[in-house]
């Protein structure tokens, strides 16, 4: 729609022909062959001139109009339509609509180009709203039949009307900008010009003509006409509401007052719309002000708000309450779908709201990810159903199991990262959550025991295809005997629903990434299963390495028990360099290959052909109950090492697990079996055969087992005999598919795709006060300065960033929310030269510190530059110490230096080294008693740059500032 302008700053209108023309110019410009279908036949006249114009070259388009004969219009059509380039042709078709236009001949141009329709009522109501008072619009629009060249001069007389002082300098100024002013507490030029009544009458009117503020709902409003300035700008903000609320309501409206609303033009109604974005966008202290008191005047209509009567945008705060009150009940009913299309909506259409109260986003988030969970188990209930032997099980997991699964595991980081007692609906989250754990419980039971029966009737060991043992033989092996140099990631705990959330990441031109699954070893623990990921079956069997229990497995004249065995037996296998006397096999931790820089890793991969990565970031931080948010970073780290590693030249990779896992919570029942030492958390291993009520029985021999006899027992539930580590989140060890599906996700970049980076980008962060308990810091991604101006080749549009904490692996980053943007494992995609993006997040560790924030790019797949913010960050020391946990002592740094009065941070070096100082000795040091109250205002911000935390008491000599400890 083409923009209405003033003319001359007065309330003179355009012609509303020229607002026609406009709107025909600018379609045909954009999309070529226009057919305007004219129902009425009320445009003849006009286009028989534009005919006229056109061949006078007064107007720039060919026009063909259907005057009753097809065949003329078919040859004066002829030209067009049949050449390279895209013919620009207004086609009028008197008479028509959307339906008969599909009877003509003229259908196939019709499909080819854009169709144009314009009542004549529509276009006289778009062009004089804001010039005329919409009751003389309408009715005007009400007297018969209307005329183009009769409305033109009917709007030029109206427009044309003697106007004082005030009108015109009214029509003078930007509609934004009379509202901005007639909402300002402070004094104004503007305010002064409109106080008394006569001046306040043309305001009225004005503010009527241009968004359809009429007297009767000032009469409602105010209960009078009569008002003054900030009464008038309060009714005229509250209209702006009230339009925005009917109109985007699902039903009619309780009072009658606002019904009326309803029947406003559609002009006015875009005004109304534009100026109340304005406000919230520009004012939002304001708004949210005004909308309290709007609210106060609305209470019948507002009190019984039903979420099913709301649409998308929240006007005022009771509709964002009533919807977050349906959504909770609806979770209560189990209504999984309805809750989460609300939540969905609140969290991606921008909320005003939600922005001015954040833990109503975070109360959001927890909703859309419990009711993801609840949907995925209603719609798959019985994965295995009409499944009979382990291959069709296997399919039946990884297509629609996994997906449970993997919705519970997002609902439990979730509930660990965000649900907290500070919530205002905590009580009704937390009852939530823990039904969705008994339900989970239940299905995952369902689960394990239609497997169990699969497993007793089939047998436990899978095909050889399906097999963890003939892994490397069939996926590694092969690629080590190409040219390519091959990765070999081997990761604890690595489930396999968590491939597949890797995919996505992977993908891209030039890369083919598979995923497959194969059944892990029983009993799925890091000792069978770490090491049977190494070429150690001869004829589809295992020969354990003791002679009891699980210790390794024995292959030539050694046991493979550690990862330097492990690789040895690859290297024995695969890539043995006899004439040059070395193995061509290079093993790295994960945490090395992220750590490391560029040129450290090239150089130390430079010989190897195959380079295995050992992960056990996710086994650790289950059993040492780090929290699920360590899963996330685990993931992070996966693509960060994949794409340093594709940087420096690899071109295969392969990405697999010993086992999976059970998260445990308060739902986990435990049986206790034999003695306490007996029995390892999910499995027990017998020297007999036993027949225990729920469990299954197999034969280590049934399993290819060589070296030593014996009985594997497990449960045919997920219940555990033991449950290890105290507070430890997971389990593993049994016989569910959970523990047993591990994936073989497969990566393969062709060999001459070579990424070429010619950009350096810079990440520029500021610090944000806390809020609801939680650190908050704003980023954006830039070019660098010295690349401004120069060829990109990669195009880059989005970086991906993290935070950290520099040099200090013992705390825990956990972003809690990104409004607007879809965080993944802890990454934030942040488009290029966008704006300021906001991260709400928190640090835990093993004690309670203040440390500084890194944001950096962690794929190192673009040129970032990082950035360390100065100030200081909180660190709540939640987590759990073991003995082995390593004690990180805190270094002062150079933060002391940050600070632009090198006095003020004598202050705080001071305080760290004697723990208070009083006003008499800060007067002292900054030299006055004038700086000393300037310390006193600034001292918040003062502290956001120190890495100690200062209360202030006060003393009868004044004030003292005490460091905290």
């Amino acid at each position: 729609m083409l923009a209405r302008r003033y003319l001359g700053g007065d309330n003179r209108a355009r012609q509303i022909a020229t607002t026609l023309e406009e709107e025909l110019k600018y379609e045909l410009r954009q999309h070529g062959i226009v057919v305007w279908l004219d129902k009425d036949a009320a445009y003849n006249s006009y286009v028989d001139r534009l005919v006229e114009r056109y061949q006078q070259e007064q107007f720039p388009f060919p026009v063909i109009p259907f005057r009753g004969s097809y065949l003329e219009m078919l040859l004066a059509l002829e030209p067009y339509g049949n050449g390279e380039l895209p013919d620009r042709v207004l086609i009028h078709m008197p008479g028509h609509t959307t339906e008969s236009i599909r009877k003509t001949p003229i259908l196939e141009l019709y499909r080819a180009g854009k169709c144009y329709r314009k009542a004549l009522n529509t276009l006289i109501r778009e062009t004089a709203s804001g010039h005329v008072n919409p009751d003389k619009i309408e009715a005007y629009l009400n007297t018969g039949d209307l005329d183009l060249s009769a409305a033109d001069n009917w709007l030029a007389v109206a427009c044309n009307q003697p106007q004082g002082d005030r009108s015109q300098y009214l029509e003078s100024l930007d509609l934004e900008w009379v509202l901005a002013s007639t909402i300002a507490t402070a004094a104004t030029s503007f305010k002064t010009k409109f106080s008394d009544a006569q001046s306040l009458s043309i305001l009225s009117d004005y503010l009527y003509r241009k968004t359809g503020m009429d007297a009767t709902f000032q009469t409602f409003y105010r209960q009078s006409t009569t008002l003054s300035f900030s009464d008038l700008g309060e009714t005229f903000v509250a209209w702006l509401m009230c339009v925005e609320y009917v109109h985007d309501l699902a039903r009619s409206p309780m009072l009658d007052d606002l019904k009326r609303l309803k029947q406003l033009s559609a002009p006015l109604k875009q005004t109304c719309d534009r100026l109340v974005g304005y406000l919230r966008d520009s004012h939002p202290q304001a708004y949210e002000t005004i909308a309290r008191q709007v609210e106060g005047h609305l209470e019948p209509e507002l009190k019984d708000l039903r979420p099913e009567d709301l649409g998308k945008i929240d006007t005022f705060l009771s509709e964002e309450n009533a919807i977050l009150g349906g959504a909770l009940q609806a979770l209560q009913q189990e209504a999984w779908e309805k809750a989460l299309e609300w939540a969905q909506v609140r969290l991606e259409q921008p909320s005003f709201w939600l922005a001015r109260d954040r833990t109503r986003r975070i109360e959001w988030l927890l909703i859309r990810d419990a009711a993801t969970l609840g949907l995925a188990l209603i719609r798959h209930p019985q994965p295995l159903q009409g499944r009979t032997n382990l291959t069709s099980a296997l399919e039946g997991y990884t297509q629609t199991g996994c997906t449970v699964d993997r919705a519970h595991r997002k609902f439990e980081q979730q509930r660990a990262k965000l649900l907290s007692s500070t919530l205002p609906h905590f009580g009704s989250l937390l009852e939530i959550s823990d039904k969705l754990r008994s339900r989970y419980r239940e299905w995952a039971d369902d689960l394990a025991h239609s497997f169990a029966q699969i497993c007793e009737s089939e047998g436990f060991l899978p095909v050889e295809s399906l097999q963890q043992r003939s892994l490397y033989e069939q996926e590694v092996h092969p690629l080590t005997q190409t040219a390519a140099k091959t990765a070999y990631f081997i990761i604890d705990a690595f489930r396999y629903e968590m491939a597949t959330e890797l995919i996505s990441a992977f993908e891209g031109a030039g890369t083919n990434v598979t995923l497959r699954a194969r059944y892990a070893e029983l009993p799925t623990i890091t000792a069978v299963g770490m090491n049977v990921l190494a070429p150690l079956s001869k004829a589809g069997k295992l020969t354990l390495g003791s002679d009891r229990g699980f210790k390794g497995f024995k292959t030539g004249e050694y046991t493979v028990r550690k990862p330097d065995e492990r690789v040895r037996a690859m290297g024995d296998r695969s890539v043995d360099n006899v004439n040059s006397g070395r193995r061509r096999v290079r093993q790295l931790k994960l945490s090395e290959v992220c750590d490391r820089s560029t040129d450290s890793l090239k150089q130390g991969c430079a010989n190897a052909d195959l380079i295995v990565v050992h992960s056990q970031e996710i086994d650790d931080a289950g059993e040492a109950n780090l929290g699920l948010i360590a899963f996330e970073e685990c993931l992070k780290q996966l693509k960060s090492a994949w794409n340093r590693l594709k940087s420096i030249g690899i071109n295969e990779f392969v990405f697999t697990a010993d086992h999976g896992f059970l998260l445990q919570d308060q739902t986990t029942k435990q049986v206790t079996w034999g003695t306490i030492r007996a029995p390892q958390r999910r499995y027990i291993l017998d020297d007999h055969p036993r027949a225990e009520a729920e469990t299954v029985t197999v034969s280590l021999g049934a399993l290819n087992y060589e070296g030593q006899t014996g009985y594997l027992l497990f449960r045919k539930d997920t219940a555990v005999f033991a449950t290890g580590n105290p507070g430890a989140t997971f389990v593993h060890g049994g016989n569910s598919l959970q523990e047993r599906v591990i994936p073989v996700l497969s990566v393969s970049h062709n060999r001459d795709v070579s990424s070429f980076k010619t950009v350096k980008y810079a990440v520029e962060v500021q610090a944000q006060p806390d809020i609801a308990g939680f650190s908050r810091l704003k980023v954006r991604v830039k070019p660098a300065p010295v690349a401004q101006g120069v060829l990109s080749f990669t195009g880059a549009k989005t970086i991906a960033l993290a935070l950290r904490v520099p040099d200090r692996h013992d705390i825990q980053v956990n972003i809690k929310d990104v409004p607007n943007v879809a965080i993944q494992n802890q990454q934030i995609p942040v488009q290029l030269n966008a704006e300021w993006v906001e991260v709400v997040f928190d640090l835990a560790g093993y004690q309670d510190e203040r440390v500084r924030i890194e944001v950096y790019h962690p794929d190192a797949s673009e040129d970032v530059e990082p950035a360390t913010l100065e100030s200081y960050f909180k660190v709540a020391g939640t987590l759990r110490r073991t003995k082995d946990t390593p004690i990180t002592v805190q270094t002062s740094g150079d933060w002391q230096d940050s600070f632009a009065d090198p006095n003020v941070g004598r202050v705080f070096l001071h305080l760290q080294q004697h723990g208070s100082i009083a006003e008499s000795e800060l007067a002292i040091i900054l030299g006055n008693p004038r700086q000393v109250r300037r310390f006193a205002v600034a001292f918040e911000e003062y502290l956001q740059k120190v890495p100690f935390s200062v209360r202030t008491e006060a003393t009868s000599s004044g004030k003292r500032y005490v460091k905290q400890t």
